[in-house]
């Protein structure tokens, strides 16, 4: 890209969006007059957007700006600012959606990474939580197998005293009904 490096003058009249600088620095930015520079404070990467004025009274390597510019760059007067030809407006945007892409991939790549450790995390838990289902579950069948058993055997038992007794009393009304 055509830039130069030049030194900040103020300039003594306001002119808040032009520059002036002298004809010399033209084509080795590749410009005319009536075209768009970029000043840029390289420290803070603070920028201004001017149009040029040739003028062959500045001095080679200054380039006189106003101080509404000088502010907005954050430098003073004496400075060095860095020149540089203006990219049209859709170089700019072009350049800032390539900008914003890949902003945008790295933050999409985070979030992945984020989603897999969260995946991750979801899946050991569950794993966790199904071993102690699984061991409650099987305290909890062995008791019931024993209440079961339990109640089995009582049952059983039971049944086999009301069996003993149903006998003896059908024994007592067969004999009952065989006397008459």
């Amino acid at each position: 890209m055509q830039e130069v490096r030049l030194t900040l003058k103020k300039r003594a009249f306001p002119s808040q969006g032009r520059v002036r600088l002298n004809i010399a620095h033209l084509p080795a930015l590749g410009i005319h007059e009536g075209e768009n520079v970029d000043l840029i404070n390289e420290a803070t990467k603070k920028s201004v957007t001017t149009s040029v004025i040739a003028d062959t009274m500045v001095r080679e390597g200054q380039v006189r700006i106003s101080e509404e510019d000088l502010k907005t760059l954050g430098l003073d007067d004496d400075d060095e600012v860095l020149v540089r030809k203006s990219l049209k407006l859709q170089e700019k945007l072009s350049k800032a959606a390539a900008e914003a892409n890949t902003s945008i991939s790295k933050g999409v790549g985070k979030l992945g990474s984020a989603a897999k450790k969260t995946a991750d995390e979801v899946k050991t838990g569950a794993a966790k939580t199904a071993n102690t289902v699984k061991k409650e579950t099987k305290k909890a069948s062995a008791s019931i197998g024993k209440a079961a058993a339990k109640t089995a055997n009582t049952v059983k038992k039971e049944t086999k005293k009301a069996s003993a007794s149903i006998g003896k009393a059908a024994a007592k009304t067969a004999k009952k009904v065989k006397k008459r």
